[in-house]
């Protein structure tokens, strides 16, 4: 049995969606691999990839079963539990790198955000509070919470939304004398 939706279109995106993102004239209704379709069935090639986050493709058919079984089990839990997939990937990414441990987020601003903090923790224990300087590009974009557009050096992105956090310089990119002289000291060695 099919469920009835009430038609939408791309301009209902600018009277019920607040305007953080300008989204594409069109909405895809279905996808198999980097090719789209939209609602008048045009097919389109999704260059996007989920900006980076997500580039698997749509519809694969070893996702959509390895989905479908996950979703018959367990659909999502809080990080009050944790879940045997969850153990598996984490197993699996510690015995393929350098890391001991695995941090998973559920975007991009707050793994940035976790590393921007972890940073700074190590500085504070290693070297004391004073050592929470973060050096970034003018114009890079790390994610849109505050820490995240703080340190991407935009104010369009960082402005109106009352102070800002501190101890973020910005230089510009690919400048290495910039670089060199925003460095307030040089680095202890570890």
């Amino acid at each position: 049995m099919s469920v009835e939706h009430p038609a939408v279109q791309r301009t209902d995106f600018d009277q019920v969606i607040v305007p953080t993102y300008a989204p594409a004239g069109f909405i895809p209704v279905r996808g198999a691999g980097s090719r789209v379709w939209d609602q008048a069935g045009r097919e389109l090639v999704d260059f996007s990839g989920g900006i980076a986050v997500n580039v698997l493709g749509h519809a694969h058919p070893v996702l959509v079963k390895a989905l479908t079984e996950q979703a018959h089990k367990v659909w999502h839990v809080s990080n009050v539990f944790t879940n045997e997939p969850t153990l598996r990937l984490a197993k699996k990414l510690v015995a393929a790198t350098f890391a001991d441990r695995v941090f998973f987020s559920n975007s991009g601003a707050e793994a940035n955000e976790a590393a921007f903090k972890l940073a700074r923790r190590v500085a504070h224990d290693r070297f004391g509070p004073e050592k929470n300087e973060i050096i970034a590009c003018l114009n890079s974009f790390h994610g849109r919470t505050l820490f995240t557009v703080s340190v991407g050096g935009q104010p369009k992105y960082s402005d109106g939304f009352g102070p800002k956090i501190e101890g973020i310089t910005h230089v510009p990119y690919n400048d290495l004398a910039a670089l060199e002289a925003a460095i307030s000291e040089k680095p202890a060695p570890w």
